[in-house]
């Protein structure tokens, strides 16, 4: 049973003959707990201060729309692969710990050094990718910090729910990238709502048509449903598939 207003409910449903994106924004309650964990369940996700969903996205501002499927992971079917193992006993040696999120001097330092690293779009400041000046945040957040040391070498930020936690922003320091250290930050949020009783893990969407957001799909992909938006359901992405989805939006959605 949905805990969203019925007039949140209604334009919810009311997604489904757009393409989008459409935004929801908060109300005094804020964005937290079961609220959270329903309006992930439909298909939304955040933004800023707001909850939106769409079925597109736009690499970049000359290029086509591509479609894109909300993703979330069932925690208790992980089956953690050879590569994921690699990955822990690679890092074993690094300082982890979880706290209310924070942006700070030495996590803005840190994102200035993964922005100059990175080769494509993304916010010019941490603050710049996770608030709005203009209103209070509205979700329960919180941030994986990973340390060699006392250098601070990655930060991940989440949202959490009552049974669910959704990942937000994950950057490091390029000079540790052969730890892969984006992937151990997600070994780490999954960990922590693990450790927590909880159950689901969104990481946001996959694009049909290109690759870049298929890092999404780890640490194991018969462990990940797909949100298929007319049927409102969410079905094992093992067995849909890209190519199960590429067909699914050209039947449905474009």
């Amino acid at each position: 049973m949905l805990s969203l207003s019925p007039l949140k409910l209604i334009a919810a449903t009311e997604t489904t003959m757009t393409l989008g994106p459409y935004y929801i924004l908060p109300g005094e309650q804020g964005i937290k707990g079961r609220l959270l964990d329903d309006y992930l369940a439909e298909g939304y996700y955040r933004m800023l201060h707001t909850v939106f969903t769409t079925h597109y996205t736009q690499l970049d501002t000359a290029g086509p729309a591509l479609p894109v499927f909300w993703l979330r992971t069932q925690l208790a079917n992980i089956r953690e692969s050879k590569n994921a193992l690699a990955i822990r006993k690679k890092c074993a040696g690094f300082t982890v710990s979880c706290s209310p999120a924070a942006i700070t001097s030495e996590t803005e330092a840190l994102y200035s050094l993964y922005h100059s690293a990175v080769n494509f779009n993304t916010g010019s400041s941490c603050y710049v990718c996770m608030h709005d000046s203009s209103m209070p945040n509205p979700f329960d957040s919180r941030m994986i910090e990973i340390r060699d040391g006392a250098t601070l070498i990655a930060v991940g930020y989440f949202d959490r729910g009552d049974n669910s936690i959704t990942g937000i922003l994950n950057f490091y320091h390029p000079g540790y990238k052969k730890y892969s250290l984006g992937k151990y930050l997600m070994l780490q949020k999954i960990d922590w709502a693990v450790i927590n009783g909880i159950t689901l893990y969104y990481t946001g969407y996959i694009c049909i048509g290109n690759t870049k957001f298929d890092y999404k799909l780890y640490p194991d992909t018969s462990a990940i449903e797909v949100f298929l938006p007319v049927e409102r359901i969410w079905q094992p992405f093992s067995i849909v598939g890209k190519e199960g989805l590429a067909t699914y939006w050209s039947r449905y959605l474009s």
